[in-house]
């Protein structure tokens, strides 16, 4: 082992420029692709927020409402019971799930949780602000003016929202994120497995003489390899963890630092734990980008 950490250190002082060269583009991959996977986590969260991508809210009026279908207060049991009759009875409802006050209370909790201005202003709210919702999924997203009209003038329909309308861009924004973090990761990943393929060319090249020698001698296979190996992991250990201080500056600042706070109304924002997960994932990607092409290269290059 003492001789393999030696020639490990020859070969990282030989190729000091290509190393340097590999971690700096396997580090703007990881970064890429964990940035990739993290905006996949928070599609997923804004979906499941949401209630996967639901296209219209109908709300019933409270005690606070001010709508003129809200002369009465809050919405009886008769009228809710003519809210659902009708939404039963469009052709173009597909289904509607109900959320009651306490649920609609405890997402807001969630929501206005993730900052301090939202936290003050719940403060002054209870279960009791918060309406009876009907999230309602319709055949076809497109057609839900005739489902607004019916119920949007009913007595107890304090308003009625798209989803489609409020989340459309959101979601639009996040897939072209996503997909563009991801497609130039993969760009920069294979750039990064022909550095490997030219870093092990050349210390091969470089250490002909000795790699000859040792085999005469009968060395083994994964004797002869294992520098090349050990160099690699070292490199994508590296990588990794400074893809991952990016992606806890980009938690730090961006999300807890801006989003959070000036868009915390909008969604549920993903935190520490989505990130630390994002990283244990991309650690394994650098290793498995480092070891997998250096046995097949080795192999290649030093004809073991």
């Amino acid at each position: 082992m003492r001789s393999t950490l030696s020639e490990l250190g020859q070969s990282l002082s030989r190729n000091k420029s290509m190393t340097v060269s590999l971690i700096v583009t396997m580090t703007v991959s990881l970064l890429l692709a964990a940035l990739g996977l993290l905006i996949l986590a928070q599609s997923q969260r804004t979906e499941k927020y949401f209630g996967d991508k639901l296209q219209l809210q109908v709300n019933l009026c409270t005690k606070n409402s001010l709508a003129p279908t809200c002369i009465g207060g809050a919405a009886t049991d008769d009228q809710q019971n003519a809210v659902q009759e009708a939404l039963r009875g469009n052709s173009q409802v597909k289904s509607f799930d109900i959320r009651t006050p306490q649920e609609n209370y405890d997402q807001a909790r969630v929501l206005f949780g993730q900052s301090e201005t939202g936290r003050k202003q719940l403060e002054t709210l209870s279960p009791d602000s918060f309406p009876v919702s009907y999230f309602v999924t319709l055949n076809d997203p497109q057609k839900y003016d005739a489902v607004v009209s019916q119920v949007s003038g009913m007595d107890g329909v304090g308003n009625v929202s798209s989803l489609k309308e409020l989340l459309g861009p959101l979601f639009s924004a996040l897939d072209k994120l996503r997909n563009g973090a991801l497609a130039i990761s993969a760009l920069l990943i294979f750039a990064a497995v022909l550095q490997v393929s030219n870093t092990i060319r050349m210390t091969a090249y470089a250490r002909r003489r000795e790699i000859g020698i040792m085999r005469l001698v009968g060395a083994s296979s994964w004797h002869i390899q294992l520098p090349f190996i050990l160099e690699s992991m070292l490199a994508a250990l590296i990588s990794a963890a400074l893809a991952a201080a990016g992606l806890a500056a980009f938690v730090h600042f961006v999300v807890y630092g801006y989003l959070r706070d000036t868009l915390g109304k909008i969604t549920t924002w993903v935190g520490w734990g989505d990130a630390v997960q994002v990283m244990g994932m991309t650690t394994v990607l650098a290793l498995l980008l480092a070891l997998i092409p250096t046995l097949f290269l080795t192999r290649k290059y030093l004809d073991v």
